[in-house]
């Protein structure tokens, strides 16, 4: 079971990028679940309607299973879900359209139809989406009118016309609400995403203002260090050797190694010696 499951998991989201944005993956999923999906079922149908008899719907089957494994392998293989988009919702409403036009109104075939602007909303987004399945339902009403006056054509009582419609009409409805609600979740996610990476940078400018800080403390730190430590002094001159090796007054040195500021003035005891 386990070995399945890993498998069907590769084919839905294998070659996608683990640190891939979610609306990828959800375009990557939708299309390869609808094309997995749709292939072993247009797989089936042929099947039986070449055992049942119904020859030319085998064919189209046939040829409508060519384009959806194209797109599977076109997405699985190259990554381009636009064209494996495309190449998959053209051929399957141009299929639909056939069944409709073609199938016995007994078989309920027109029942795939409906389906049409899920498929092309979800793989093409809304704009595109609903302009392709307009023109499906367009179709629709145009094959059913003209089932009465040509003759080949599938001819569907009026009721089932009207609850085909109807029903298409609501599901296209339902689509677009799905497609606003899932976008604007997107949108949220991703006005999250850009405060948390604001919150980062925020705290990475604090991270390398505190390190700046700790480097000058240390900095202090070692120059305090150097004034408590054995200062060689000249036992004549009282001249102060650095750690270079030079001799400087007491002024220069401390003016040189802390922030003090040397003030000359006289003790009291000096000030009683006549000092000049």
């Amino acid at each position: 079971m386990t070995i399945l499951l890993r498998a069907l998991r590769s084919l839905i989201i294998g070659g996608v990028p683990a640190d891939a944005d979610l609306e990828l993956l959800r375009k990557v999923v939708v299309l390869r679940v609808t094309t997995l999906m749709g292939g072993l079922f247009i797989a089936i149908f042929a099947l039986v309607n070449a055992f049942t008899g119904h020859h030319l719907l085998a064919v189209a089957d046939v040829v409508a299973f060519g384009f959806v494994a194209a797109a599977f392998l076109i997405s699985r293989l190259k990554g381009d879900l636009r064209l494996a988009s495309w190449l998959t919702v053209l051929p399957t409403m141009a299929f639909f359209l056939f069944v409709l036009a073609t199938a016995k109104p007994g078989l309920s075939t027109y029942v795939w139809s409906l389906s049409i602007p899920l498929v092309t909303v979800f793989l093409l987004g809304l704009r595109t989406g609903h302009m392709l399945a307009a023109f499906h339902l367009a179709a629709m009403v145009g094959l059913f009118v003209a089932a009465g006056h040509v003759e080949g054509l599938t001819r569907y009582p009026a009721f089932i016309q009207a609850r085909a419609l109807t029903v298409y009409v609501m599901v296209g409805f339902a689509a677009a609400v799905m497609d606003l609600r899932r976008h604007g979740a997107h949108e949220a996610l991703r006005r999250q995403r850009a405060r948390l990476a604001d919150q980062i940078d925020a705290l990475e400018r604090a991270r390398s203002e505190k390190e700046l800080l700790i480097r000058d403390l240390q900095k202090s730190l070692t120059e305090v260090r150097t004034l408590k430590s054995f200062l060689p002094i000249c036992s004549y001159c009282k001249k102060i050797r650095d750690d270079d090796g030079y001799w400087s007054g007491l002024e220069q040195y401390l003016a040189a190694h802390t922030d003090a500021r040397v003030e000359m003035n006289l003790c009291p005891e000096c000030q009683g010696k006549d000092a000049p």
